[in-house]
């Protein structure tokens, strides 16, 4: 399943690829598309005798980003106003042979300045799903060895995700919630406990009515046998005993959600790799710097909120900076800023990020990163949102922008870790 393209970032902050930072559709199904194949070309003859050797194809590396983010999510428009927020846990491995080079690069060979990409929809399918490398879990305070969420494994046409095994069950009833939007589950066992439904989301498979499939925020912490959660298209039905449910940790942004939010700037994680999998990547344990929690919570501008809503489309330079009383010295490593298109066809939801289209899919990324005390804010310079409006103008549907504050953990065995917080925005 995708998570916000905020969500499977690429950094040096995180890794180059998809941002897992917040592609996951608020009320979308999960991406049930295998990973693309690796191609391999058959020489059919060989060569004369004289003909050059053919060389070699590289040998594949393989590499990888973790990141736990709490993420804002701005409502569509320019009012300012957030539909909620909640923490993204985002882990990618790929290998080399999966993710394109960038097309423009500003500091060629670091992780600094501003990047550009572009995906075709099996690049797109595979740089968001990433490559099975064993589980990780996430700990806190960092060096108890307290689970703070489950363990997050992958899984086949969906990527990593962290499910709630207490809540996993079969059948189960939905009907009409308590406020326009929602609906409930109710099902048999008691499952529910505020610790596996705050900040979670509910996965539905198997209904009768397609509508009632999906991946949705649960609304409210539950105990015992029902739970509520938005899905403005649900239908009233007995699910089938064959369907599935289980609740999701780590997905994003639930509905109403405030500050101070879940993951408090104190906070201190180990994020603790189990080698497994492609066995590409060996076991490692990142934490959090001893002196530092995670990337502080932070406000932007009000131009810059406005702006995260409303990307320019004439190819003019811009900047997207934080309100200077939110983001003081030390408050984080520095600032960066992911922006992904889709030309894929949106569903209702105004926060979907669908894969590229089938037939001419394409997926632009620009991102643009600042490290140290200059990183309160980023500018995309004007060649970069010139490559943006060519963007829109071959057929883009939706963009996606997410202005993050991190604090880099670690890059051991060649995998980036960051945990902080974002605000998420989307242009039509």
């Amino acid at each position: 399943m995708k998570r916000f393209a905020f969500l499977a970032i690429p950094f040096a902050f995180a890794a180059c690829g998809d941002n897992k930072a917040v592609e996951q559709p608020i009320d979308a199904p999960p991406v049930d598309i295998d990973a693309q194949d690796i191609d391999a070309r058959v020489i059919d003859a060989p060569p004369p005798i004289d003909a050059r050797e053919i060389d070699a194809p590289p040998a594949v590396t393989y590499s990888g980003t973790i990141s736990v983010l709490e993420a804002a999510l701005l409502n569509p428009g320019t009012s300012g106003t957030f539909f909620g927020q909640g923490v993204q846990i985002g882990i990618s491995f790929n290998g080399s042979d999966q993710v394109p080079a960038p097309v423009m690069e500003e500091q060629p060979g670091t992780p600094f300045g501003c990047k550009a990409w572009v995906y075709d929809r099996n690049q797109a399918i595979a740089a968001s799903l990433g490559v099975d490398e064993g589980p990780v879990q996430i700990n806190s305070p960092a060096g108890s060895g307290t689970a703070l969420y489950p363990t997050c494994s992958y899984q086949a046409g969906a990527g990593y995700l962290c499910p709630e095994t207490a809540t996993a069950g079969a059948g189960g009833t939905i009907a009409a919630g308590p406020a326009a939007g929602t609906a409930t589950l109710t099902v048999s066992g008691v499952p529910y406990l505020p610790t596996n439904t705050t900040n979670r989301y509910v996965r539905i498979t198997g209904a009768t009515n397609a509508t009632n499939n999906g991946v949705f925020p649960i609304a409210l912490p539950a105990t015992g046998g029902t739970i509520v959660y938005v899905n403005p298209g649900f239908v009233a039905e007995t699910l089938p005993a064959a369907s599935t449910h289980i609740n999701l940790a780590g997905i994003g942004p639930t509905p109403s959600a405030a500050d101070p939010g879940f993951l408090l700037d104190p906070t201190t994680l180990d994020f603790v790799h189990t080698s497994g999998g492609g066995g590409h990547i060996a076991t490692f344990t990142h934490s959090t710097p001893a002196a530092a929690g995670v990337g502080d919570d932070f406000a932007l501008t009000a131009a810059s909120t406005t702006l995260l809503n409303a990307l320019p489309r004439d190819g003019s330079a811009f900047t997207i900076a934080c309100d200077p009383a939110s983001c003081a010295a030390g408050s984080a490593a520095g600032a960066l800023l992911n922006i992904v298109t889709t030309n894929g066809t949106p569903s209702a939801s105004p926060f979907d990020m669908p894969l590229p289209a089938m037939t001419n899919g394409r997926r632009v990324q620009i991102r643009c990163a600042v490290l140290g005390a200059s990183g309160t804010s980023v500018t995309v310079p004007a060649a970069y949102s010139a490559f943006l409006t060519a963007a829109m103008t071959n057929n883009a549907t939706r963009i996606q922008a997410t202005f993050i504050r991190p604090t880099l953990m670690s890059t051991l065995n060649n995998t980036n870790s960051i945990s902080g917080h974002a605000i998420v925005g989307f242009t039509n």
